[in-house]
């Protein structure tokens, strides 16, 4: 009997109610329902974890509609940085890289690093040359195209990310970001952030974050999910729920994706949108925007 399989993403929360009527909703819903289903069946036919992540962030970095990858927005001082973190869950090999320039898929640095170094997290300038040393496609500024000028007077928690149960019941969670809009440079949010922004553990689950990282890294939130299932044993959706309470309950916003070792899926946002796709282990198929 096959084991079941299940699949999360999110291309960030935020004040999406804000594009209605614009055409944006709609684009970004027609390509994570295409996404969704597309990815699931890499899973279904046997795809790792690991690749199936790793696939789905390098595509929700490549095409634009979100603040991460080619759709990230300079700093205030006018230059990109990017971040991203990823996480196995059956032997909590990590990598993640922040505040670099070059890459054009800061997710495949941050595998690089988890498969490649003794190191979890690469930062600035160093990074970069690594990325270099690693032959991992880099990009001029140019490449960038911002996804979103006009909301540059807006709150904003633009991040993207996954989380995947494969057959073998690996756990892969995985998170990118150019990070929110005009931030001032050298600011590091929680997407990079192993425990943070991102976190795996065998036999509980994956946890991708996204929002006002500053909040997220002050709970510690995706981590603080599994554990709340470990040590209370909490369903995945009570767990998720809490923590983003207590964040909103500090101040802040935005929304998580987490998916358990059963393939159950839990998405709660605390804004007026989070773009958001999933496969739960039976089947079920969520898309929505707002």
């Amino acid at each position: 009997m096959q084991r079941p399989v299940a699949i999360a993403v999110h291309g960030g929360a935020g004040n999406l109610a804000r594009y209605s009527g614009t055409g944006r909703l709609e684009e970004a819903h027609k390509f994570l329902d295409e996404g969704i289903r597309s990815w699931h069946t890499m899973l279904r036919d046997g795809c790792s974890a690991l690749d199936v992540a790793s696939v789905c962030v390098r595509a929700l970095e490549d095409v634009g509609y979100f603040h991460a990858g080619k759709g990230s927005s300079p700093n205030d001082k006018g230059y990109v940085e990017l971040d991203a973190s990823i996480m196995r869950a059956s032997d909590h090999a990590a990598g993640s890289v922040a505040a670099v320039r070059s890459p054009k898929n800061p997710i495949d640095v941050a595998r690089y690093v988890m498969e490649h170094t003794s190191q979890v997290l690469m930062v600035g300038a160093e990074a970069d040359v690594l990325i270099r040393d690693a032959g991992i496609p880099v990009v001029d500024f140019s490449y960038f195209v911002p996804c979103d000028e006009v909301g540059a007077a807006l709150p904003s928690t633009g991040t993207v990310g996954a989380v995947v149960l494969d057959q073998h019941g690996e756990i892969v969670a995985a998170t990118s970001t150019g990070g929110t809009l005009r931030k001032r440079a050298g600011r590091v949010g929680d997407a990079p952030i192993i425990g943070a922004g991102t976190y795996a553990r065998a036999r509980l689950g994956g946890v991708s974050c996204t929002g006002i990282g500053e909040y997220f890294l002050r709970t510690s939130a995706a981590s603080r999910v599994l554990a709340r299932v470990e040590l209370l044993g909490e369903h995945i959706s009570t767990a998720a729920g809490t923590i983003l309470t207590e964040i909103v309950n500090l101040g802040g916003s935005g929304g998580m994706i987490a998916v358990d070792h059963r393939g159950t899926v839990a998405m709660p946002f605390s804004t007026s949108g989070m773009y958001r796709a999933s496969i739960d282990g039976s089947g079920n198929v969520v898309v929505g925007c707002l």
